[in-house]
């Protein structure tokens, strides 16, 4: 692993590794030295070595073994020098007694952790750095009186929690890791809003408090750590929406964590193959009549080459699937307007190694111009070759491609770059010396919609009893505060199980894979809602 990346890992892992040295020592000074010590080791494997299979459980085993031999050297530094400088009947006293005087500080500094922000930071002022109560009330602009009662007040709930245990909470011990972390809706500023649980301990946080409301201080309890390492992080949380703050301060996750175990990974995989391969037959099966039609039409597909556009049909008649009479939910209705102007909602998926189909289930990306009246769809499927998901379909590609539909992207200096994407990404290929456009676009949506067919009154009636059977199976277990949620993912269900159905219609052999120089641009759509003729 070359250094930048190694130094980024390392800013990654300083607050965990930290949190867990406090964990393991109980004792600031302690944790200090072994957090070094781990880091160092942890730094040094990660500039000889490049490839892991698991990161995060390949550190944190580094961190156990460094902690396991800090312990060792440890005991055999007060057993050399109780022998050497004690008698062997003051030996076993003097160091019951100082193990004592260590736990006892160590679950002080604990507890002191355990204080609010503003009760912590007067008693660390005053008993640790010595600040007198006049200046403490001069620099936190509070009265003397005020300084006195939080000291006061610290001090009672100290000698209270120094007398009770601490139990540390299951994820101390077994920490959750979420996979498929997505979003319905747009992502703001700051990108992608899977980054903000890109981190083990904001994952936990998120979890811990999905059930129920949460103090810091029980999350503390419940990740194994101090309150002071998770602060920051729950403060961000909340701030940008992925965190709920109720009224006595405590903190519910507003993030649709979806427990898939294997009874129901097995039922939904058998629900999805069967209503998927009747969307097939029943609704799907009726566009491979429709190729005289679309030859007639004024829509563009490469070479009339009908399979291709079918790989773009299929995808977009979701529109057609899409019931209004089912449609009980609204996205605004559920979404969060984050802070830096993301609507979406946020689900993730708890990662406990069952294995899923690689058909899954894939939502229509959708850009639009500012500046032009043009919109671009593109769905994602196992198939296809693109890699980078949604974060690599630009709106500025589709632009690009509308300028040279319309003849207006000369090839020179200043265009080269949009040429080199328009061509990485085989939305233009290039033969003998001249270019192709490579997928389908069109004047108006309606020229697409018009032309598939409307789907039956048994379509939509296995399209309401499919909804009411995906949102039983997703709601079970769930906190009820997550039913809207699970209820909005659920209806129009059979619109989201094309894959599915593309899949049987493989099998069947009622449409063929994309050939290799489709495999990027295949499922994409452009929409020129404007006057201007196609040249």
């Amino acid at each position: 692993m070359n250094k930048i990346t190694a130094d980024n890992v390392i800013e990654q892992y300083i607050k965990p590794l930290y949190g867990f040295a406090m964990n393991k020592t109980r004792n600031i000074d302690d944790a200090e030295e072994l957090a070094q010590r781990i880091v160092l080791q942890v730094y040094d494997v990660l500039l000889k070595k490049d490839n892991f299979i698991d990161l995060n459980s390949y550190i944190f085993k580094i961190a156990h073994n460094v902690w396991t031999r800090y312990i060792s050297e440890k005991q055999k530094h007060i057993c050399d020098k109780s022998i050497n400088n004690m008698d062997l009947c003051e030996t076993s006293y003097f160091i019951e007694n100082k193990i004592i005087e260590n736990e006892t500080a160590g679950i002080l500094r604990r507890e002191i952790a355990y204080l609010s922000a503003k009760q912590r930071e007067i008693v660390v002022m005053y008993y640790y750095k010595n600040i007198k109560i006049k200046d403490i009330s001069e620099k936190l602009n509070l009265s003397q009186g005020t300084v006195k009662w939080y000291l006061f007040e610290s001090k009672k709930e100290l000698k209270k929690n120094m007398m009770a245990m601490r139990i540390m909470g299951n994820l101390g011990v077994n920490p959750i890791k979420l996979t498929n972390i997505g979003h319905s809706g747009s992502p703001g500023e700051k990108g992608d809003p899977a980054n903000f649980l890109a981190r083990s301990i904001s994952q936990n946080i998120v979890y811990a408090s999905y059930r129920k409301a949460l103090s810091i201080n029980e999350i503390a309890e419940e990740l194994g750590t101090s309150p002071v390492f998770i602060e920051d992080e729950v403060k961000e949380l909340e701030e940008y929406g992925f965190l709920d703050k109720t009224s006595d301060n405590k903190y519910l996750s507003t993030v649709y964590i979806n427990e898939i175990t294997a009874e129901k990974n097995e039922l939904i995989e058998s629900i999805n193959k069967k209503y998927g391969e009747i969307l097939a037959e029943k609704y799907f099966a009726q566009f491979l009549n429709l190729k005289d039609k679309f030859e007639q039409s004024d829509i563009y597909y490469p070479d009339k080459d009908f399979n291709f556009l079918l790989w773009t049909l299929i995808p977009f008649a979701r529109k057609k699937l899409t019931f209004n009479e089912l449609n009980k939910i609204n996205h605004d209705e559920i979404s969060i307007l984050r802070k830096d102007g993301g609507n979406n909602i946020i689900f993730a998926e708890l990662d406990n190694e069952i294995v899923t189909s690689d058909i899954k289930i894939f939502t229509t990306m959708e850009r639009s111009s500012d500046d032009l009246n043009i919109d671009g769809f593109q769905t994602n499927t196992k198939w296809i070759g693109r890699t980078n998901d949604w974060i690599d379909n630009k709106a500025s590609d589709y632009v690009s491609l509308y300028h040279f539909i319309n003849g207006n992207l000369i090839e020179n200096e200043v265009t080269v770059s949009a040429y080199e994407r328009l061509l990485d990404k085989q939305y233009l290929l290039k033969e003998d010396g001249s270019y192709k456009v490579n997928i389908v676009y069109c004047k108006k949506i309606d020229e697409i919609l018009n032309l598939l067919p409307e789907p039956s009154d048994e379509i939509r009636e296995i399209a309401r009893e499919l909804d009411d059977r995906i949102y039983e199976i997703n709601k079970d277990g769930q906190p009820a505060r997550m039913y809207k949620i699970i209820k909005y993912f659920s209806q129009n269900y059979l619109s989201t199980i094309f894959t599915y159905a593309i899949d049987y219609m493989l099998q069947h052999k009622l449409i063929s894979l994309p050939a290799e120089n489709q495999q990027k641009s295949i499922s994409t759509l452009l929409v020129i809602n404007d006057r201007r003729s196609f040249l």
